[in-house]
């Protein structure tokens, strides 16, 4: 696999797990001031923002061959996309969230699956072909990023 359709799988595996946060972002935020939003909520909203704007310094990285960057793609497609948008989101979606969505949501929740476990395959065959050391900032940013992000949406989140 070369690398333009390493960059697209991971775009559409970016662009998928972001769509399933803009189909549920009204629902849990809509009658939430920012007074209201508080610490918790405001920290949650800036580690999923600092995941989605880091995620394509990760690509660019990886496009240029650094080795460290795959793995970081690896992290985000399967834990950010493949589990935190596919099968969790499949899992919030048993609690009545999700049918107000339909068929919206479902198609987020796909897409993030298939397209997630995609990127995930492609970054790793990326990571294999590569020769060189490995750099472990950047899967070390992507775990810090996705386990800070999913513990503060775990504890700040208010369902319906």
């Amino acid at each position: 696999m070369n690398v333009a359709t390493m960059v697209l799988l991971q775009g559409l595996a970016l662009a998928s797990s972001l769509f399933g946060y803009f189909i549920l972002a009204p629902r849990f935020f809509a009658s939430v001031s920012a007074k209201d939003l508080g610490i918790g909520g405001g920290l949650t909203l800036l580690t999923i923002a600092a995941t989605y704007g880091w995620w394509p310094a990760a690509i660019t990285a990886s496009a240029t061959g650094i080795r460290g960057a795959y793995l970081a793609l690896v992290v985000l497609d399967l834990a950010w996309a493949f589990l935190g948008q596919g099968l969790a989101g499949f899992a919030l979606c048993a609690i009545p969230v999700c049918p107000d969505f339909s068929p919206f949501s479902d198609v987020a929740r796909y897409a993030s699956l298939i397209f997630g476990a995609a990127a995930a395959w492609s970054a790793w065959n990326g990571y294999r072909r590569t020769a060189g050391s490995t750099q472990w900032a950047p899967p070390v940013t992507a775990i810090v990023l996705t386990v800070g992000s999913f513990a503060l949406q775990a504890a700040n989140t208010k369902f319906p």
